[in-house]
């Protein structure tokens, strides 16, 4: 379908060749994925051919340097990856299994009213959907937080986020708005167990940081509310990965998709400004590059 790294590349040196580069183009790169799904985050060789392709994309205006004359480049990864244990260390947290006594969807099947829990896995993580009344949140956290490979899960009550650490009776919780500032000014309340999220609060000074979960509160708070019904989110500890009954599997390979740093923090190359974004994170790109489409040409 195209989806692939050189298909990417020669379509963006052909619009260069042509003199028909848009305002903004964006070349999406995906080969590296799945080598980094096979082997883990150690793989090289994928990086070395993402380096070259790239060379001979700048080498299309000419030279490198001609290219940092005509254009701003921001090269950027879409996400990190952690490695996951071998086969032989059980890293595979089998979803389904929580909830023996219940109908959990299976895949192909269709909605009935006889079905109780929806999964949607993504690796590291997980949406646990609740369609029965007579079910709380609450209790189906207790059931997966008995095993020690789950990182947190998290859900919504009422105007507040909860979240359980795997393998212990730690929670916290935490809501928009209060009195403590993050480092982008973001501000919360927070009350039990700042460490179920590695937050760090200096109570005096009225601040938060984040530890292992960078701008955790931002975006488990994004995922909860990012569209309605009942849910958990669930996320596996570094080494770990969730699974449906046919869910993919990388075993001794990579896997992302949780709030864990090693998953979270991305490459980040831009050439050709000295603007920078406000903020060191993915969100924050969209207004800088906006910014950079309203400013007036430079001559070339």
């Amino acid at each position: 379908m195209g989806l692939n790294n050189p298909y990417s590349i020669d379509t963006a040196k052909y619009l260069i060749k042509a003199n028909q580069l848009p305002d903004f183009l964006y070349v999406y790169l995906p080969d590296l994925d799945q080598k980094i799904h096979k082997k883990g985050p150690s793989e090289r060789n994928g990086i070395q051919e993402i380096d070259g392709q790239l060379l001979t994309l700048l080498q299309t205006f000419g030279t490198p340097e001609e290219a940092l004359r005509k254009a701003i480049f921001v090269i950027a990864g879409d996400s990190g990856a952690t490695q996951i244990l071998p086969a032989q260390s059980d890293p595979v947290i089998d979803l389904p299994a929580f909830f023996r006594g219940d109908h959990v969807l299976r895949p192909g099947e269709n909605l009935s009213q006889e079905t109780d829990i929806v999964l949607a896995v993504n690796e590291t993580m997980a949406y646990v959907y609740k369609l029965k009344a007579d079910r709380s949140l609450r209790d189906m956290a207790n059931a997966l937080k008995s095993d020690p490979r789950i990182d947190f899960i998290a859900w919504k009550e009422n105007e507040w986020i909860r979240a359980v650490q795997g393998g212990s009776f730690k929670e916290l919780a935490f809501k928009a708005n209060g009195r403590l500032t993050d480092p982008y000014r973001q501000k919360w309340t927070v009350e039990q167990d700042a460490e179920v999220l590695d937050v760090k609060i200096n109570a005096s000074e009225g601040t938060l940081a984040y530890g292992q979960y960078p701008d955790a509160l931002q975006r488990l708070s994004g995922a909860l509310n990012s569209h309605p019904g009942e849910f958990l989110v669930v996320t596996a500890k570094p080494g770990y990965e969730l699974a449906d009954r046919s869910s993919p599997k990388h075993k001794g390979g990579g896997g992302h998709g949780s709030l864990h740093q090693t998953e979270s923090l991305i490459p980040l190359i831009i050439c050709g400004t000295d603007q920078k974004p406000q903020y060191l994170r993915i969100v924050d790109l969209k207004a800088f590059v906006l910014d950079l489409l309203i400013q007036p040409p430079q001559p070339l």
